[in-house]
């Protein structure tokens, strides 16, 4: 009987402190997604076609940089995001994973239907338009259609060779897109520059942190968004809020998580 009663006891406290925890996560990603006040009048408008891949909210994982992480997320995520190092296409953030020499065609190779997934190619430098048809090529060779690549860069050379070639591009924003310090002066800048690379790329949508997203649903409702999480590789209670969350925004066109490989 005294066993019976700590079990109880045990289970009684286990599931008083889930329980508290879990309200608590959720009230903290509540807090995380609290609006930005209006500082100047957003642009309600983003003219734009829409890309056909991209026509409801898609979960990505975040650096699927070897084919064991390809082969274990495959099985769970819809889109998969790969970072692409130079010319000779490796899989790799930087210089130090490019050493690992892990070519691109590894990566679609270890997911069981690669053409079924979303690929986001996270282009670590520019590359030429040669690059480019040989990433296409290589996709193709595991019947990965060319709308179901989306190629991360920056607004220059390769953004424009991308939007030639009729691929999908995701263009980073500038780097503090979120920082206005409640300036007007500064905010109407910030704004004039993101409206203005808009304007000249058209992206299928324009890609950002979650530090960035607040800003960007203010004053870009409608702009088409790949907003990435990628601070909490751990399991998360947040996680799955902040995805709850997001989901409710249909401007959101991705959504990208991080989590630890044996996952």
């Amino acid at each position: 009987m005294r066993t019976y009663r700590i079990i109880l006891c045990v289970l009684a406290i286990t599931l008083s402190v889930a329980a508290a925890y879990s309200a608590f996560m959720y009230v903290y990603t509540d807090h995380m997604f609290a609006p930005v006040a209006f500082l100047t009048t957003p642009k309600t408008q983003a003219p734009h076609t829409p890309w056909p891949t991209l026509q409801k909210q898609t979960r990505f994982i975040h650096q699927v940089n070897t084919p064991q992480r390809a082969q274990r997320k495959g099985k769970r995520f819809a889109g998969l995001e790969v970072d692409v190092w130079g010319e000779e296409l490796l899989a790799a953030h930087d210089e130090q994973e490019a050493l690992l020499q892990t070519p691109l065609r590894a990566i679609f190779a270890a997911v069981k239907n690669p053409q079924e997934k979303l690929w986001w190619l996270d282009l670590k430098s520019e590359f030429s338009a040669a690059a480019l048809d040989a990433m296409v090529q290589t996709a193709a060779q595991y019947n990965i259609p060319p709308e179901n690549l989306l190629f991360e860069t920056v607004p220059g050379p390769t953004a424009k060779l991308i939007n030639q070639k009729k691929l999908a591009l995701l263009l980073q924003l500038p780097e503090g897109f979120e920082t206005d310090q409640n300036d007007l002066k500064r905010r109407e800048e910030i704004n004039a520059q993101t409206w203005a690379l808009w304007e000249e790329y058209r992206p299928a949508a324009v890609s950002a942190s979650f530090g960035k997203y607040g800003h960007l649903k203010t004053y870009f409702p409608d702009m088409p968004k790949a907003i990435y999480y990628s601070n909490t590789k751990r399991p998360s209670l947040k996680k799955s809020f902040m995805a709850a969350h997001i989901k409710k925004d249909p401007s959101v066109k991705i959504f990208m998580t991080d989590e630890y490989t044996y996952l």
